[in-house]
This record gives structure tokens, sequence and C-alpha cells, in this order.
């Protein structure tokens, strides 16, 4: 998979990509999957390329001035690799690139850089200056430049349509079951161990402390069942707080840490992948750190029961994303 990281600025050589999608495609959810399937579907063995906005239009053009991502474009790039796509292209949105009328921005950018003939997009597509290109725009423009258009309708789920709005609701309210119904797969969090308080050391309960990327959503403060990747297919089942510890602290920025099952190596400077499973509690303050460390043995009793019994069910294993297999039926904007 080739990766275009300064389109549409720098365009290809050669436009050899006959079927091309775009958006944003935060998350990669179950609906961004089904726009994967129906493009790879159409292609027919043809080469597939996928255009994805960084930052996220929002952050350019606001408000908010500052996007919350699902899926930073690193994650982006990391889940995209499970695809037979030929190419992806990040977009890097600017207000030079939100000035450009859509006709300009297809013609210019789709049609004559990565040669599409073909494009398949989400049913609530729009492009181009003032978000003007929408889907019945762009089947006009297709007429004019000669291309196919497929719109892939909405997805789903639950009787509920799949977007990253609904998602990101859901995580901030810590639901992290129901959003991982609709992403396909468990909501993660990867960032780098970083030296913490080193409180929980001292309470004999080492956590492992996240500096997560800025843009990345991080749920509501509590606690977690989550599985943690501390090493390329080494997977631990470990309680993870969000919050400020209000036994200690009162205010102040919120701390991702994370207390793995039967594990004490020294993980600073690493790369910390947690998947989210379920929300076990509120953040809450306690008496002491006795109280805190008594509730906190029965956090890590109450998850190795949780991941036990998700993979005895046959749930998402460890390592495993459902629905982000490229051959599964239904896996797309």
């Amino acid at each position: 998979m080739k990766v275009f990281a300064n389109f549409p600025h720098e365009l290809p050589e050669r436009g050899d990509y006959p079927v091309v999608t775009v958006g944003v495609f935060d998350g990669l959810h179950r609906g961004h999957q089904k726009i994967l399937a129906v493009a790879i579907e159409v292609a027919a063995g043809r080469p597939v390329a996928l255009v994805t906005f960084d930052p996220h239009p929002r952050a350019v053009l606001g408000p908010p001035k500052h996007a919350r991502l699902l899926t930073p474009v690193e994650e982006r790039l990391r889940i995209l690799e499970r695809w037979p796509l030929a190419a992806v292209a990040i977009l890097r949105f600017d207000q030079e690139v939100a000035r450009l009328p859509y006709a300009q921005f297809v013609r210019h950018s789709l049609v004559d850089g990565l040669g599409a003939r073909h494009l398949v997009l989400g049913y609530n597509i729009k492009v181009g200056h003032e978000a003007r290109g929408n889907a019945e725009r762009l089947a006009e423009l297709g007429h004019v430049l000669g291309y196919r258009l497929t719109i892939v309708p909405a997805v789903e789920v639950r009787g509920q349509v799949v977007s990253s709005t609904l998602i990101r609701h859901l995580l901030d309210a810590g639901d992290v079951e129901a959003a991982a119904s609709y992403l396909g797969r468990p909501y993660d969090l990867t960032g780098t161990v970083i030296r913490g308080s080193g409180r929980g050391r001292a309470m004999g309960l080492p956590t492992a402390n996240l500096d997560v990327p800025r843009d990345k959503l991080v749920p509501a403060n509590g606690v977690y069942a989550v599985r943690a990747e501390v090493e390329p297919g080494r997977w631990l089942p470990g309680a993870l707080n969000i919050g400020v510890v209000p036994t200690f602290e009162t205010a102040g920025p919120r701390s991702v840490e994370v207390h793995l099952l039967d594990f004490d190596a020294d993980l600073y400077g690493s790369r910390l992948r947690l998947e989210m499973v379920r929300r076990l509690r509120d953040e809450r303050r306690f008496a002491g750190p006795g109280a805190l460390s008594e509730q906190v043995r029965r956090d890590l009793a109450a998850t190795k029961k949780i991941l036990a019994a998700g993979a005895a069910g046959g749930g998402a294993t460890a390592g495993g994303d459902p629905g982000e297999d490229p051959g599964a039926a239904g896996p797309g904007l």
C-alpha cells in the first residue's frame, strides 16, 4: 500500500488508480468498512485508492478548532493496511484546499491526479468549497469528466445510522461496549508509556501511564476492563483508570494509566495499545490509599472474569479486530 503524504499539493507521478473513495474516515467504523468493501468489489481486481483527510476539516474551519479523533491518521493507516488497497492519499486539509471548488478538486486531484474512473462515496459525501460537492452534483460532474459514481447508503446497527459523531457521544458517556458495536471492533488507545507519580507501585499495584496523542478522543473518566498489547501479538488483561485519581488529587490534567495482570516488566518508553472492553465504574474518591488499593484489586478480579468470559463466549479475542476482515460480509465513510 503506497502512501501519498501530501495530497493534493503533491500528486502521484502516474494516475494508476481507476477506483477511488474519498472521506475523512475517522473511526473506520462499520459504515466506512461498507464503503471500502463496495470499492473493492466494483474494482474487480483493479487498483483502489482511498483519500483521507488530515487534519479533520473541523480543525481548520471550526467549530471546534481542535477535533477529537477516533483514529488519528497514523492509526487510520495501521487499520487500512489490513485492506487490499493500492494506495492511501492523505489529503492535507488547509485553507487553500478548503477554497477549491468541488469541480476543480475532482478534476485536478481525483481524475487527473489519481486516474479515477469510478468514485465510490458515502451517502453524505460533501467536498469542495462550502461543501457544495454533494452526491447529486458529483453525479452530474461524472457525465462531464467521464467517471462513474457509486453512492453507498447508510449502515444501521440496532436501528441507528452508524456515524463517527454517534460513536464520539457514546465514548463521552463511557459506553465502550456500544461504541464497539458501531466500530466493528473494540475502541483502542495507543500511546507511549511515560513516568507517572509512582503511587501505584507504592501500593503494590504498579501502573503504566500512557501519553496519548493530543487529538485522540479519550473516553469518559472511570475504570475500564481492557486488553493490552505489550509486544506484538502478546496481549494481557488490565484495569485502566482515566481521570485525575481524586483520592490524591481534586483537579489537574487527566491521566490514562493501566495496571496489567501478572506483569511487572519495565515498559517506560515503549508503545502500548489498549483495547477497551467494558466500563467497570465511575472514578471516585476513596478514604485513603488502603481503600483505593482494595477497590483496585476488586476491579482487577472483575476484569479477569470479564475477559475470560469474552474469550470463552467467542467474542473479540486478544489481538482480534472484528469487522475489519476485508473478506467479511458487510465490511465501509
